[in-house]
This record gives C-alpha cells, structure tokens and sequence, in this order.
C-alpha cells in the first residue's frame, strides 16, 4: 500500500494551529486526506473508525482530555503501520514517559513549536516516505541492511 488517499490527522486544541497547519499540508502535500481536531477524543472516535486508512496523526503534547502520549500510544496500540509526530513547545526530551514512548517506537519523530511551514511539511513528507516504505509489499529490499546481507552472501559464495 502506499499513501496515496491516506489520511493524515492533526490534533491540537488550539484552533489556530489546526488550521494553518490543515492548509499547509492539504496545498502542499498531495494524495492525502487531511483532517484536524482540536478535540483529542474526538480525534481518536475518528481514528478508531478508520484506522486502516491513516498514514501519519500529528498530536500535541499537552491537551485536555487526552494528552499527546496518551493519544499516540493509543494510536500504535491500534495500527503499527501508521507513523506519529509529537510536537510541543515545551521541551519534553528529560521526560521519563516520552523517552520510553520514543524507545518503544509509539513516537517516531518530533517537532519544536514554533515551527516553520517548511519543517513541518517536510517532516510529514519524510514520515510518509518511510509510511510507505513499510507497507510496501518488498520493503526489505530497500533496508541498508538488507544490502549488507547481500554483500555478505556474495564475499562468502
């Protein structure tokens, strides 16, 4: 599968930040769905009855309800396949939780708030290259490592 027509999710309380961050992405970034909640629950109700279709959900760090780790590690917990940013404008690489959650590979990857329109489409581009990458039906054959195995079996033949 690839991403194409996947869904891309932004979830942050402030309205503001959802809708900027919504129109960036859906101008520059195509065959995506995106959508934006400011309501983590809600956001979850949505993932939950699509979980098949989301390639990447970008959630805040702190929300009411239902905070970033909490919503992200419900994510993965649902469907490994789809990729996840954390993003927060408080430093939150000395928290005990997050560092588990980055170890565990609930979050793959970060943004620093403020962020720049550049960063942030990049960084979704790169998480659904890798997206793809992973439910590609040969994705091994794409692996440094992959490559190093061959390399081996060729030097011992």
């Amino acid at each position: 599968m690839s991403a194409n027509n996947r869904i891309v999710s932004i979830v942050d309380d402030d309205f503001s930040t959802t809708r900027l961050f919504h129109e960036v992405l859906s101008e520059n970034i195509d065959s995506v769905s995106v959508v934006s909640f400011t309501d983590p629950v809600i956001a979850l109700e949505h993932f939950s009855d699509n979980k098949d279709a989301y390639a990447l959900v970008i959630a805040d760090l702190r929300m009411p309800g239902l905070n970033g780790l909490e919503l992200l590690k419900k994510v993965k917990t649902s469907n490994l396949k789809v990729r996840t940013i954390l993003m927060s404008a408080y430093n939150f690489d000395e928290d005990i939780l997050f560092l588990k959650y980055m170890e565990e590979g609930i979050i793959d990857s970060t943004i620093d708030k403020p962020v720049t329109m550049n960063r942030l489409y990049q960084r979704v581009r790169d998480e659904l290259q890798t997206y793809q990458l992973t439910t590609s039906k040969w994705p091994c054959l794409l692996t440094p490592a992959t490559l190093i195995v061959g390399l081996v079996i060729l030097v011992t033949k």
